[in-house]
């Protein structure tokens, strides 16, 4: 038996866990360095308190995250995981709050001059952590980001 990416391959059968390609938003987020363990737990105690809140909102409410983040990954994510990608990986970024348009433009423009690739200008102008663009290019980019660790 074989397993990778919590897929468990045994002949004949492929046994996908249910929560696979839902997974929790929580987990996700942290998996996209947005918040930490520490983070995650502290919203998951609140959420006990406070029943009628999202997860999401906890998260915004706290100052952890902007709701345009917890928006997209709560509502977008699984979509634009199984369409696989249909933009430059800064639509993305800016379509989860994490990028503006006057910060992909400045990241355009100095691409054009110095010939990096997208996400690396993003890591080295500190407007992502290098493990926020690696759950972008694996999770959305996978054959690109086999090709560089700093790839779009």
């Amino acid at each position: 038996m074989k397993v990778k990416s919590n897929i468990i391959i045994s002949a004949p059968h492929i046994v996908i866990p249910n929560n696979y390609w839902n997974p929790l938003l929580g987990e996700v987020l942290r998996d996209a360095d947005l918040i930490t363990e520490a983070q995650l737990q502290t919203v998951l105690r609140d959420k006990r308190e406070y029943k009628h809140q999202k997860i999401g909102e906890i998260f915004a409410l706290r100052g952890w995250l902007k709701q345009e983040t917890v928006d997209f990954f709560a509502e977008e994510w699984g979509n634009c995981l199984q369409q696989g990608p249909q933009y430059p990986i800064g639509e993305y970024l800016k379509q989860a709050g994490l990028l503006n348009q006057g910060d992909i433009k400045r990241i355009l423009n100095l691409q054009e001059q110095v010939q990096i690739k997208f996400g690396a200008i993003a890591v080295s102008q500190g407007l992502l952590t290098q493990k926020t663009l690696n759950f972008f290019l694996e999770n959305l980019f996978s054959q690109a980001s086999k090709d560089s660790l700093f790839v779009a």
